[in-house]
């Protein structure tokens, strides 16, 4: 195509009003271009290409998005809710959301403390006992804050609107407690045929852009990943340290993914299936993550967040691979382990290959 790797994935890039592969048009919060843009330039991504070419050190890049929330009609289907309880110094969260680490009972308490317009430390939550809170539907899909916080700020204003002006306590003294429940509705606009799997298959997308710096050791055929640019583009962070380090670690296990983790079946069953023979990376081998992050806010989001739990881990090994093929090494199957590379470096094509492509500068 005599097109370079940036140029390629502009032209191809989806932008507002194109169609997805469901027909689904998208909307204007698309940020392919966006992230692409501010990876390139972060990373020096261009210059890097050009001067690294022929050594042994490599780039690549991978431009992805993912779906918030379940697909299709999943959200309906489930029905979701969330509650919010008057207590004597504020209000009690009664979510079925599971904290794993991921930050989603701080997220959560942001929200409904904003929308309350009371201090955080007048929010409680509750533990996520399905036999005293209501079911708000699994802690999966990237949904957790766009959908399940949306649910409780919609709560959070039902119960500002009842308490007209007074706070929690002096209502609670006056008149007791009450809870409010919420229910999950379908944005308008969006439709979905669930036997024909055509038309809006998520209510937004976020939208990701990596590079990949590498090294390779040419007597070994180690990899070694030297530093990660990761731009998100989320909608809104609701807590940005707390997205970081999401970030990070969906970019960690995509490092994983795509350099040591491999499946090893024998007779049927798994052959590795202990940390002791199944490699996963460690602080030693994740590299220098550079975070940053893009809001364009979707307007059915909780303070227009979208979700960003899932797709952090979509595009490091996409991303490493085309570092590879920038080295002169065409891997078509992960994890590149050096024993992958060691024999795409016997292929005749890769004996002191040079890329021969159009190297822009820095202005994308």
């Amino acid at each position: 195509l005599g097109l370079d790797t940036v140029t390629l994935r502009a032209l191809n890039a989806m932008r507002p009003g194109d169609t997805t592969a469901t027909g689904q048009v998208l909307p204007d919060d698309t940020s392919a271009l966006d992230v692409l843009k501010q990876a390139v330039r972060q990373s020096g991504y261009n210059r890097k290409r050009r001067q690294w070419q022929g050594t042994h050190r490599a780039i690549g890049l991978s431009l992805f998005f993912h779906g918030s929330g379940f697909t299709g009609i999943g959200e309906t289907k489930l029905a979701s809710q969330a509650s919010l309880e008057l207590t004597p110094t504020g209000v009690r969260i009664l979510v079925a959301s599971t904290e794993i680490g991921q930050g989603t009972r701080t997220m959560h308490a942001q929200i409904v403390a904003d929308s309350l317009g009371v201090p955080y430390d007048a929010v409680e939550v509750a533990a996520a006992d399905t036999n005293r809170v209501p079911d708000s539907g699994p802690t999966v899909a990237s949904r957790t804050c766009m959908v399940v916080g949306r649910l409780l700020q919609r709560a959070a204003q039902q119960v500002k609107e009842r308490l007209n002006g007074e706070s929690p306590a002096a209502y609670f003294q006056k008149h007791g407690a009450f809870t409010v429940t919420t229910q999950y509705e379908r944005p308008e606009g969006l439709e979905w045929n669930d036997d024909r799997y055509i038309g809006d298959a998520y209510g937004t997308y976020g939208w990701g852009c990596n590079v990949v710096e590498l090294e390779i050791d040419r007597a070994t055929w180690e990899v070694t990943p030297t530093k990660v640019t990761a731009v998100v583009e989320i909608g809104k962070a609701i807590h940005p340290m707390m997205v970081i380090g999401q970030v990070e670690g969906g970019t960690a296990q995509g490092i994983g993914y795509a350099l040591l983790e491999e499946v090893v079946m024998r007779d049927g069953r798994m052959a590795n299936a202990s940390l002791t023979n199944y490699i996963i990376p460690t602080a030693p081998d994740t590299p220098r993550i550079e975070t940053i992050i893009l809001e364009k806010p979707y307007k059915h989001g909780p303070y227009g967040a979208k979700g960003v739990g899932e797709m952090p881990i979509d595009g490091p090994a996409p991303a490493v691979v085309n570092a590879l093929r920038h080295a002169g090494f065409d891997i078509r199957s992960i994890p590149a382990t050096p024993e992958r590379i060691m024999s795409a470096a016997s292929l005749p094509s890769a004996a002191g290959r040079k890329l021969k492509l159009k190297a822009r500068d820095d202005r994308l």
